[in-house]
């Protein structure tokens, strides 16, 4: 796994983490709902490199891995539950974008604007529950979800870091 992909998925499982609504998947066929709320914006002034011991790189790969796996299934829930409702993932994510817009979300029809309400629900739903299983399998691995986060960020700053956690990532692969 490249580096770059890495801190992507990362970043990916720290948004779920913090804002139910963030997209599960990384750009792929994941629901989206643009109109939540963003990700609470990083402090202005960075945080203090904190020393990561070998442990915690163990552990946060450990909970990385088992967020992957919470990530995967959801994904597959939730184009299940779109779908359910008669929509397709495209149209699902178009109507998401176009609620960005009062004159474009008035041209939805309304039986899609409908099944988009009823799917946009069951998303919530589910994406809560995956949020829950992710802090869950943090606390897990003996770190809080703040440690976590903290490792995540500092592994975006700390190209050294960073290849511990690929390397970790790739033996266990």
């Amino acid at each position: 796994m490249k580096p770059s992909t890495l801190l992507k998925s990362l970043l990916a499982a720290t948004l779920m983490l913090g804002v139910p609504a963030a997209a599960i998947a990384q750009g792929q066929e994941a629901p989206t709902q643009e109109q939540e709320a963003p990700a609470p914006a990083q402090s202005e002034q960075p945080a203090p490199a904190m020393e990561v011991s070998e442990g915690q790189i163990d552990r946060f790969v450990s909970a990385y891995q088992a967020i992957q796996t919470i990530q995967q299934a959801v994904q597959a829930e939730l184009v299940a539950a779109v779908e359910a409702e008669g929509l397709t993932v495209d149209d699902y994510n178009a109507i998401a974008e176009s609620q960005q817009s009062p004159e474009a979300a008035a041209e939805v029809p309304a039986e899609q604007a409908e099944q988009f309400a009823a799917a946009a629900q069951q998303v919530a739903t589910l994406r809560e529950g995956a949020r829950e299983e992710m802090q869950a399998a943090i606390v897990a691995e003996e770190l809080t979800v703040e440690e976590f986060e903290q490792i995540l960020a500092q592994a975006q700053q700390d190209p050294a870091l960073q290849q511990a956690i690929v390397e970790r990532l790739n033996s266990e692969g």
